[in-house]
């Protein structure tokens, strides 16, 4: 028997054992596809199977997939089907590779190609889905014979020679008589939580072909099954002997993103439990955040809630809303604070994403349609750092510094938590289900406490108004000693400074508390928190003149912050001690940032709208003045004539000169020759 016998006889062998594997194992999911084909075309196989089969065919499978999945399908043909086998392919598809052949992009080498494994990652970018072409019809001009050839690569193969007048053509493509199916091309990128440091993530392309095209999205997660294939580079040198890396996809599987993918043993779960029952937890695992940072409790506290985060309330009519707190420092230099946002970025939030506002833009942000080679010419849709944080905190430092344009394009994301794309005819909405946890500095490095915040901040408002929780940090003088102490004690002895709970068990703990603790309001919460919202808001209607003290977004924010608390000491009930935590934090951010300093009470307006109510009864006070004295001149008003008039009703001089700027600013006034003569508009 010569060689040529013997593979003939080995190939016949491999079908047949493969036969007797799926008519073992797969016959009923055999008869499903070939009753429900064309919606199914794919037969799904587990690994597991086949290795219990026979270990040989799974090694082969892993070592010469091309080959082992050609043979599969080949013997898929010899089972009797109710489907005419000439015209229809059923796809072999496998799933559950171990977790030896599960590889990050990082460690993919030489020697993997043309190896099947298993990469994980989150899709960037996406193309449109396309007709690829697999059996070209050419068509002889000569004799108008019609030849098929089998297309492999990236370039068209015609026939060399017509079968029926033996000439060399020319031919022409027949798209009609060709076999085409759907292809896709889409980009992933290594999980956050799988880097540790200061890893970038690494990437690379995949190819997907048919059934399993147009179900992918930037900003999901996957886990691919495929081929590792090498081709020349494009664009480069034509000799060069480097090659680009693609994953050729046999299966793809989507992944439900949790909070955290670390996988909680029953030792962990009983040190978990053990520790919620610790009467100092909320100190412990609030000390357990940024140690190395001396103070800021009430923030600290504040990024605890962030962390453990309000279970998603989803409402009978579709509605949702989100159960995620923002949280915006805003502080002077050399105050730490960004310390805090790459702590929980990197060490605590396990899907954390560190941006600074300088150096984002908002499809960095957000999400983007690029048109670039990826999608050979097209657009294609790109995820932004937003949509990567999807179930996670997005850590935003230097958010004033952030272009106008780009900071608005955060509203929908703040609120709705999603993030709609129309750009080039792609309409998209992906999910961005984050945190918020932003610093700011303000605009002339140091506070003035009798400023607004809107003259302090390049902040708007409306960006301003979406954050449940509001800080202040200021360079207090009276704790200078004990800051020095504190950073010399890191330096000389580390080992004080570290975190009272260890951070993989912290972060072990957040993932539990997310997972399995749904905390709903007692009856006692419920009136606790209406007590003090009706409370404030009958203050304001009763006396005359009072600010509105806060709106609906508070109200929710309290909710939110109490049912985190639950989560903290693992309870699946918020009770009323959790809502005065919520109570306290709340109050403290609006003494902080919504407090009328003219009249010592409460104002929302001030975080709302950037005015209090008692600046906008003076600039109301000041616009009248100079109407009246317009009136009485029929010309333009001088600024000091304004001044001295202001003075008979009590507004000090300083006031007026704010007033004017204000009134200027927003284009009630215009100062026609600039000279100080003011015209109202």
């Amino acid at each position: 028997m010569d060689d040529t016998e013997t593979k003939s006889t080995g190939i016949v062998d491999l079908e047949t054992k493969l036969e007797r594997f799926l008519r073992t194992y797969y016959t009923r999911e055999i008869l499903k596809v070939s009753e429900s084909y064309p919606e199914i075309r794919s037969l799904h196989i587990d690994f597991n199977d086949l290795d219990k089969f026979d270990m040989t065919l799974a090694d082969e499978l892993i070592v010469n997939p091309d080959y082992l999945i050609s043979s599969m399908e080949k013997a898929l043909k010899n089972i009797d089907l109710p489907l005419d086998h000439e015209t229809v392919k059923i796809n072999v598809r496998f799933v559950n590779l171990p977790q030896t052949h599960k590889m990050m992009i990082r460690d993919l080498r030489s020697e993997d190609v043309g190896k099947l494994l298993m990469v994980e990652g989150i899709v960037r970018k996406s193309t449109d889905v396309r007709p690829k072409l697999v059996v070209g019809a050419f068509e002889c001009q000569r004799c108008g014979d019609v030849t098929l050839v089998d297309q492999e690569g990236e370039r068209i193969k015609q026939p060399f020679l017509c079968e029926n007048c033996e000439t060399r053509g020319p031919f022409k493509l027949k798209i009609s008589e060709s076999v085409l199916i759907d292809s896709q091309k889409i980009l992933i990128q290594e999980s956050l939580e799988d880097l540790r440091g200061g890893e970038h993530p690494k990437q690379i392309s995949i190819y997907l072909e048919d059934d399993i095209t147009g179900r992918i999205t930037p900003g999901d997660k996957i886990e691919v099954v495929g081929i590792l294939r090498a081709i020349k580079k494009k664009y480069k040198e034509k000799n060069s002997r480097v090659f680009e890396i693609y994953l050729e996809a046999n299966s793809v599987r989507t992944i439900e993103m949790e909070f955290e993918e670390l996988e909680i043993s029953k030792e962990d779960e009983e040190k978990i439990k053990e520790l919620s029952k610790d009467p100092l937890i909320y100190e412990k695992i609030r000390d357990s955040i940024a140690p190395h940072i001396f103070g800021y409790n009430d923030i600290k506290e504040a990024i605890m809630y962030q962390l453990f985060s309000s279970p998603a309330l989803k409402l009978p009519d579709g509605g949702r809303i989100r159960g995620d707190s923002h949280i915006i420092i805003i502080g002077e230099p050399a105050t730490g604070k960004s310390e805090i946002l790459q702590y929980v970025a990197k060490e605590l939030a396990p899907r954390g994403v560190y941006a600074s506002g300088k150096g984002a833009s908002a499809a960095g942000l957000t999400a983007a349609a690029v048109k670039d080679e990826f999608g050979d010419g097209g657009w294609s849709l790109e995820a932004g750092a937003l949509v990567m944080a999807d179930k996670g905190i997005a850590c935003i430092d230097e958010f004033e510094k952030m272009e106008p344009n780009d900071r608005a394009g955060m509203h929908e994301t703040m609120e709705q938590q999603t993030v709609s794309i129309a750009k080039a005819g792609l309409l998209a909405t992906f999910r961005a289900r984050c945190s918020i946890l932003a610093a700011a500095n303000p605009k002339y490095g140091r506070f003035d406490e009798y400023r607004s915040i809107s003259e302090q901040i390049n902040l708007p408002p409306t960006i301003l108004s979406r954050f449940d929780l509001i800080f202040f940090v200021r360079d207090e003088l009276e704790e200078t000693r004990e800051v020095a102490k504190h950073i010399l004690n890191t330096v000389t002895s580390p080992t004080q400074i570290g975190p009272r709970i260890p951070t993989d068990l912290l972060r072990k703990y957040i993932a539990y508390a997310r997972q399995n603790c749904y905390p709903l309001l007692t009856e006692d919460a419920k009136k606790k928190i209406e007590e003090f919202y009706v409370e404030m808001r009958e203050a304001a209607k009763e006396a005359e003149g009072v600010p509105i003290p806060l709106t609906a977004r508070q109200l929710w924010a309290i909710i939110r912050i109490a049912r985190a608390s639950a989560r903290v000491r693992l309870s699946q009930q918020t009770d009323v001690e959790d809502v005065n935590r919520a109570i306290r934090l709340i109050t403290e951010s609006l003494k902080q940032a919504g407090l009328d300093l003219e009249t010592g009470k409460y104002d929302i307006d001030k975080i709302m709208v950037g005015v209090t109510k008692s600046q906008r009864e003076r600039l109301t006070q000041v616009l009248d003045i100079i109407k009246e004295l317009e009136n009485e001149l029929n010309a333009p008003v001088k600024k000091s004539e304004i001044i001295e008039r202001a003075g008979k009703y009590g507004i000090p001089e300083k006031e007026v000169e704010k007033a004017i700027e204000r009134l200027k600013l927003d284009g009630y006034i215009y100062d026609p020759k600039r000279n100080d003569r003011y015209k109202v508009v």
